[in-house]
């Protein structure tokens, strides 16, 4: 068995209600029993687990803030313990300051802001937060963390990730998208809205076109370990993190009970990978767009990356459809 790549939730909340996010707690917010943090020790076990599998790259987000973490850069150093890479996708209102300083030298290799809104006025619409969160304020946090990139001469790779809200108006938020990848000079995604398993409703002219068949990622080398669990367990693993929303139903073992090898090849796995061979997919992922084959989900980006490509990975998911 080969592990490329881990997503390891080192925090199943969020301080954002996101509108297009099952985490939104205006509409009822992810299941309690998955809203934990992952000790440091059950970090360290889950990612030396992963590591006897040929680990390269861990992201320390899921489905959750890994910035509410405040000891965050131990994980961040545990993960180079180990000889992997550190990511992590993050809306980055914390990451600023010392604890940016200090994460950025403990190792950190990849950093996304979340960033869903071309203007203020559609930041605040649909990156809803009660603590201050901005589009200015999040464009300050981006231009310092990169400033102290180049000044420190870190290998940390700063960039941003945007969703078009409107396919029907694409062109017009690309390009403001555009205008603040370039005057910020970092690395970008901009891509189309997806719907969580069925957890959201994209809306009409949002739906994605294409074939339905296997995304491939029930068969790929990429595993997902939360840091919460059904009936008190720790470490569910999820077949990917598109169940948020739907946590409970798509556990497929818990870490605290087996190893992430036992996990992977035991039955629950074996009959997801069961259901995506004949097409008779298991309900989540029958509802889930990343079964439409859709060339243009990806709408830009100005680095190297493949839409069927993991980020940061070595594998490509068309090799597993």
């Amino acid at each position: 068995m080969i592990i490329d790549r881990a997503v390891i939730e080192v925090n199943g909340g969020c301080n954002y209600s996101c509108s297009m996010c099952p985490q939104d707690t205006r509409t009822g917010g992810r299941h309690k029993d998955f809203l934990k943090k992952m000790t440091l020790k059950e970090f360290e076990d889950n990612v030396a687990d992963c590591a006897q599998h040929g680990l390269r790259i861990v992201n320390l987000d899921g489905s959750g803030e890994a910035t509410l973490n405040r000891n965050l850069p131990k994980y961040i150093e545990i993960v180079k313990k180990y000889g992997a890479k550190a990511f992590i996708f993050s809306n980055g209102y914390r990451m600023e300051g010392q604890f940016m300083m200090d994460c950025v030298d403990a190792g950190l290799d990849f950093y996304r802001f979340s960033w869903i809104g071309y203007d203020w006025k559609q930041y605040d619409k649909w990156m809803y937060n009660r603590i201050g969160g901005t589009f200015m304020n999040t464009w300050d946090k981006v231009k310092s963390m990169r400033e102290y990139v180049i000044d420190t001469q870190s290998d940390c790779v700063v960039s941003t990730y945007h969703l078009i809200t409107d396919n029907a108006n694409i062109d017009h938020e690309l390009s403001h998208y555009k205008q603040i990848v370039k005057a910020l000079d970092v690395k970008t995604e901009i891509w189309k809205m997806h719907n969580w398993s069925g957890a959201y409703d994209v809306g009409a002219t949002n739906q994605r076109k294409g074939e339905v068949k296997t995304c491939g990622r029930p068969f790929s080398p990429d595993v997902v370990i939360r840091a919460g669990g059904n009936d008190g367990k720790r470490g569910a693993v999820h077949p990917c993190c598109q169940v948020l929303g739907r946590d409970e139903e798509a556990v497929l073992g818990h870490t605290s009970e087996n190893t992430i090898q036992e996990i992977v090849e035991g039955e629950a796995y074996e009959a997801l990978r069961e259901s995506h061979r004949s097409g008779n997919y298991t309900q989540y992922c029958n509802d889930c767009d990343f079964l439409v084959d859709d060339t243009e989900v990806l709408v830009y980006t100005n680095h190297d990356r493949d839409l069927m490509k993991m980020h940061g990975t070595d594998f490509n998911l068309r090799d597993y459809q």
